[in-house]
């Protein structure tokens, strides 16, 4: 059954790389949807921001499209406050998708071969959230991991679904900004400098959060490590 789950997964994974192949789909995203949805923004705004939700959701979840494609769509046609938003909220709808049939397809079939290596076990399935959360918040603030690959892999592991959701949302707000305020900037006539200069800010303080993250988990981690090491010299003078 396990193994029955991961080939019908990888037939259709195999589907989907060949209808890429063949469609120019990030053509027609920033193109022909770029535009549909800019027509619909000026007529009903509300029914446009539930059409690329639905629609950024469910290619975020299918397809191997940059996730800035979504992010210039957003900024384009909503601007700087709502395309954050709106682009936020479909990004995390498309991981929550993504995570699901990794959690149903991928998660027995290949966990046990992960928790093998004693690294891969100790971050990803020993029961500790705090380490989870620290790569969550990487992976989401820093955008140089496949963002589909990391949504299926967060599948296989123990994390809750609730809190996956939750974080990826959260932490995916400051970097989805970034990219949206910047894309807004290109559309705003008055001061579009202001636009990249609160985009750049935004970068500063996502590699400064990440350095501090980093930091507080390896001095936690070396306290623990430090404590554990003192526990097991006192059991040892004791005998």
């Amino acid at each position: 059954m396990k193994n029955k789950k991961l080939w019908i997964f990888l037939f259709f994974l195999l589907l989907f790389l060949l209808a890429l192949f063949f469609l120019p789909v990030k053509e027609i995203f920033q193109g022909n949807v770029l535009h549909f949805l800019q027509d619909k923004a000026e007529e009903n705004f509300i029914f446009s921001a539930f059409l690329y939700v639905v629609l950024c959701a469910l290619a975020g979840a299918f397809l191997v499209l940059p996730g800035i494609t979504y992010a210039l769509i957003a900024g384009t046609v909503f601007h700087a406050f709502w395309g954050t938003i709106l682009c936020a909220l479909s990004a995390s709808i498309s991981a929550g998708i993504s995570f699901l049939m990794g959690r149903y397809f991928l998660h027995d079939a290949i966990k046990p071969k992960l928790e093998k290596n004693p690294y891969i076990k100790k971050y990803f399935f020993s029961g500790e959230k705090r380490n989870l959360l620290l790569l969550l918040f990487l992976t989401r603030t820093i955008p140089v991991f496949p963002f589909n690959l990391q949504n299926y892999a967060y599948g296989i592991t123990d994390i809750p679904f609730s809190l996956y959701f939750l974080s990826s949302f959260l932490f995916m707000i400051p970097g989805t900004a970034m990219y949206t305020v910047a894309f807004a900037g290109l559309t705003e006539k008055k001061n579009p400098m202001l636009y990249f200069g609160i985009s750049l800010g935004i970068l500063v303080l996502l590699l400064l959060a990440s350095f501090l993250f980093k930091k507080k988990n390896a001095v936690e981690n070396g306290s623990k490590v430090a404590k554990d090491k003192e526990g097991n010299y006192s059991k040892d003078k004791e005998k």
